[in-house]
């Protein structure tokens, strides 16, 4: 027996041991960190009380965003150091990352034991009951807690009977099925399923747990700078800097996982399917996926290898995927998995043929074929976006284009230098905006090339996705009276990162690094002196945007730069643009157009209903409520059965041969295409206001 109890006091003391030396060396790597935005990023935080309430109030959200493990009780353990972490981050202490951690894990079993507890049995639904969603704050207790929990899966239970009956388009009955205990117990073992692997997921082993942890702690640190620091280990620095394969067949995005583990689009690949569709969004979650005329659920795969056979590997099959968007509106994409074998394809352009051809590019992202940073632009050899979208002119001015509309709504950014590139194309000569570094020296970025290779009239048409990159271009394109900027405010990041070691010395080629960080070292402005930064580019003529809301854009974010304006640069403006006329005739389109009075009401009522929302959890009342959700995302969709529309979409001349000479299957592809070009009604009010400009 002493013997037992001497190997479990060792034991213990191993592990104490254990705890103490992770503490240690999490704690080296904080303060490394800190000294290293303190020496690179554009604005160095000063840690303070306020700063260290920023950092907590990240960490908790990270840890716990939907208050559905933590107690207020032990929230309120944890709320003492909310003034003290910029002590810790000095070297003094290290007490809070252990304690919230071991907190958050014994939280987990916790939420594990409660939920195998309540879907062990059939949920009553016959009583009027419902859940407020998001949660405003913690539960009071573990009863309170229990009883969330509780709610949640009624909910989810109620959604996905829901989700089975209206499939293939079916109505939604008022009345309870007959076969509602049935469907309610095949839901309820999915979900008991889907929360097992969930749980199983996040708690890993122990070590992997805490690594977990730890790297989810330093990002906090870093996002405490600004919304697009990051800290990254070597796995994470190598995914973001490498590009998907394209030597299998792929549906042309990668996926990464949020913290719930719902697979997530982290990425497309430009010139990919799901990249070409224009419906496919990064941030989008894949619910479902259809191959092989067999759709599966996600949660019903039995690991990410299945998933990912899915989506790539040795077959060309078509796949149908489900995605439920960032907004909150569950659709059906059809993607054909394909090789991407010419690169000169990537970007794509139609003719929108009507009383005059207007040429239309859509352009998703910014891509560079060259790894480049804008402080390096002398040593670029560049072949990216910018030279693909001039291949695409020179087609289409063969079809005599009378003006041209350049796509950027849900463009993310990307390459700064190719954002360059793409201003130069339609202006002669002059800067195209100015950069200022941490010292607070300012220099102007000028277009790399004299000339241009498209004059004639200009739309860029953005959303409120649309950041970065895009909003570079098309506020220089603004400035200089080049386009017309039509849509929706822009998301409002004026900043550019660099992907560096994080080292608070030198970066040595011959030392080997695990540590990075991409840091913010850069805000770059417009060449009359304002800022993207937080503002965002304000279209000349504002279209409904779904995502207008500020609770989607850079200013939501409690750690983003805030604005300034920087002397403005020497630039020759060209005639002004007769805006006003233009936004007249648009505003009596748009007010008399069911699609746009949609997507305003939409936008209303989505703003409600991610800040909270009551959802019923009896059957009746929770099958109108699904049901008048439904309808209020299906005002988004397009209108496939519209009518007198004023182009006809159709592909560039030398495109068309190329397409007629290929087979079957890429003709098929090209037809879908088409199809979404021709539906974009707001691609048709962009043609409407082109043809007012230039007079059909």
């Amino acid at each position: 027996m002493k013997k037992c109890c001497l190997l479990i006091s060792l034991a213990i003391s191993f592990c104490a041991d254990a705890q103490q030396q992770h503490a240690a060396t999490l704690q080296q790597k904080a303060l490394t960190l800190r000294r290293f935005l303190e020496k690179n990023h554009y604005q160095p935080l000063s840690w303070n009380d306020s700063a260290s309430a920023r950092l907590y109030d990240k960490w908790i959200g990270e840890l716990d965003e939907e208050k559905l493990f933590f107690t207020q009780a032990e929230i309120n353990q944890l709320a003492v150091f909310k003034t003290k972490l910029d002590e810790e981050l000095q070297g003094r202490g290290w007490e809070f990352f252990t304690r919230s951690s071991t907190l958050f894990r014994l939280a987990i079993l916790r939420a594990d034991s409660l939920m195998q507890a309540i879907l062990s049995k059939p949920l009553d639904f016959s009583k009027p009951d419902n859940i407020v969603w998001p949660c405003a704050d913690y539960a009071a207790n573990t009863t309170e807690l229990a009883l969330r929990w509780q709610r949640l899966f009624k909910w989810r239970i109620l959604e996905d009977i829901a989700d089975k009956l209206t499939g293939d388009g079916k109505t939604l009955p008022l009345q309870q099925p007959v076969d509602f205990g049935k469907w309610e117990k095949e839901m309820r073992e999915k979900l008991k399923k889907r929360e097992g692997q969930y749980i199983k997921g996040m708690l890993k082993t122990p070590a992997s747990f805490i690594a977990d942890r730890e790297d989810e702690y330093l990002n906090s640190i870093a996002w405490c700078y600004d919304p697009h620091t990051a800290y990254m280990n070597l796995k994470e620095k190598k995914e973001f800097e490498t590009d998907m394969s394209a030597s299998e067949y792929s549906a042309g995005f990668d996926l990464e996982e949020n913290e719930k583990g719902d697979k997530m689009i982290g990425y497309l690949q430009p010139g990919g399917s799901a990249w070409r569709s224009g419906q496919l969004h990064t941030g989008d979650q894949v619910v479902a996926v259809k191959t092989d005329g067999v759709e599966k659920k996600v949660e019903d795969m039995d690991d990410d290898d299945e998933l990912e056979r899915a989506l790539g590997g040795s077959s060309q099959s078509d796949l149908e995927l489900t995605v439920r968007t960032t907004a909150g509106e569950t659709k059906t994409v059809k993607l054909t998995k394909e090789k991407i074998t010419a690169e000169e394809s990537i970007v794509k352009s139609y003719v929108l043929r009507g009383s005059r051809n207007i040429g239309y590019i859509n352009l998703p992202g910014f891509y560079s074929r060259e790894s480049e940073s804008i402080r390096d632009e002398r040593d670029i050899k560049y072949d990216g976006c910018a030279n693909d979208v001039s291949k695409e002119i020179v087609k289409l001015k063969r079809d005599s284009i009378a003006g041209l509309i350049l796509d950027l709504r849900y463009n993310g950014g990307g390459s700064m230098w190719e954002a360059m590139q793409l201003a130069g194309i339609f202006i002669d000569i002059g800067p195209v905006a100015s950069v200022k570094d941490r010292e607070g020296k300012l220099r102007f970025l000028k277009d790399p090339n004299r000339g241009t290779i498209y004059d004639g009239p200009l739309i860029v048409l953005v959303n409120g996705a649309s950041a970065s990159a895009s909003e570079f271009v098309s506020a220089v394109l603004q400035d200089y009276n080049r386009a017309l900027i039509v849509g929706g405010p822009t998301y409002g990041k004026g900043t550019a990162q660099i992907v560096l070691p994080m080292d608070t010395l030198t970066p040595s080629r011959d030392k080997t690094y695990l540590d990075f960080v991409k840091v913010t070292e850069e805000k770059f402005y417009r060449v009359n002196g304002s800022t993207t930064q937080w503002k965002g580019v304000i279209p000349d003529i504002e279209l409904p945007d779904a995502y207008s809301d500020e609770s989607f854009k850079e200013k939501a974010n409690s750690s983003a730069l805030q604005p300034d304006n920087v002397r403005a640069g020497i630039y020759q403006q060209l005639p002004v643009i007769p805006v006003q006329s233009l936004k007249q005739k648009s505003s009596q389109r748009v007010q008399a157009a069911p699609f746009f009075t949609g997507v305003s009401a939409f936008g209303q009522w989505l703003k409600s209903y991610r800040t909270g929302r009551t959802i019923p959890l009896q059957w009746n009342a929770y099958a109108s409520h699904y049901s008048k959700t439904t309808e209020m995302f299906k005002q988004m969709k397009p209108d496939e059965t519209a009518t007198g529309s004023v182009f006809t979409a159709a592909n560039n001349a030398f495109d068309m041969e190329r397409i007629r000479l290929s087979g079957t299957r890429s003709q098929e592809i090209n037809k879908t295409y088409l199809l979404h070009v021709q539906n974009d009604q707001v691609l048709r009010e962009a043609c409407y206001i082109l043809l007012d400009w230039i007079g059909n």
